[in-house]
């Protein structure tokens, strides 16, 4: 099987899989090239890059921006082949990272309102990364069983608090710090919500020229949830503007039992050719 996954989230943010227990389901699944992209997290890449290398899998560091794209728009930015030790790359990340670990009371006490008491202490003992942030929050409704899957704990609790101005970049800034560090830049599932969803064709490709204008280097072009047009308006995109094309799962492990790390939910392949060509991209500068 000569396929990848470009699109796969740890325990790291709101997946449920140590970087460590992907690449081993990589190896089962026969992946031959994976890519960590937690939401705003780059902690788990250090781990899976290690273990990619002992199971033969070639590797790219990623993350996954939640990236402010004006008029209450949010958009996934994936970073894809990123230096995550890159100086300027890691001043903007920590100070993401510092100011919402600040914001965790605020929003328990918000919650609170809502009837349901969550212990600081208690998210600071499980906690698995530096800082706090909602994604802990996240962990401990899914850990305490608290909703009835984890699309509901965003939609009832998490994401109807904004993100403050210091907590999260606009997608200049994304795309920016990414190449910074010698990344590629992507639109995640364009067609999502968190994304340009609910635009038209023309309208979005406005956006698209515009986000290429700020610097994007590609799209998504495999995605689980894509229709076949939606597959042929990316390829129209890709083609038109000269963008890279990416793909892969969104797996979140038992957060979405019903896609598998590499082939979603039954047939879906990224071919190993679009990790070559974002891999000779970012070789060659």
């Amino acid at each position: 099987m000569n396929s990848i996954d470009l699109h796969v989230h740890t325990y790291n943010s709101d997946g449920t899989n140590s970087p460590k227990e992907i690449i081993n389901i990589a190896k089962e699944t026969g992946l031959s090239a994976i890519s960590i992209t937690d939401h705003d997290s780059i902690e788990g890449n250090e781990e899976a890059r290690v273990e990619a290398g002992k199971c033969s899998i070639d590797y790219l560091n990623g993350i996954e921006f939640s990236a402010d794209y004006g008029e209450g728009r949010l958009l996934h930015i994936l970073g894809l082949g990123i230096d995550i030790y890159n100086h300027d790359f890691l001043e903007v990340y920590n100070g993401i990272k510092i100011a919402r670990e600040k914001s965790v009371g605020e929003i328990l006490k918000i919650i609170k309102s809502k009837n349901i008491t969550i212990s600081i202490d208690v998210l600071r003992d499980r906690c698995l990364k530096k800082n706090l942030d909602r994604y802990d929050i996240h962990r401990y409704f899914m850990e305490e069983k608290l909703c009835s899957s984890a699309q509901e704990v965003w939609d009832k609790y998490l994401d109807p608090i904004p993100y403050k101005r210091e907590e999260i970049l606009s997608a200049e800034e994304a795309i920016y710090i990414i190449k910074k560090a010698g990344g590629r830049a992507f639109l995640a599932h364009y067609n999502k919500s968190i994304g340009l969803g609910g635009l038209s064709r023309a309208a979005m490709e406005r956006e698209i020229r515009n986000l290429i204008d700020l610097g994007l280097d590609g799209m998504e072009k495999y995605y689980p949830s894509f229709t076949l047009e939606d597959v042929q308006f990316a390829d129209y995109l890709l083609e038109k503007y000269k963008l890279l094309a990416s793909g892969g799962t969104d797996f979140h492990g038992g957060n979405r039992s019903d896609i598998r790390l590499g082939i979603g939910s039954g047939g879906f392949n990224v071919p190993y050719a679009v990790y070559k060509s974002i891999f000779n991209s970012i070789k060659n500068g």
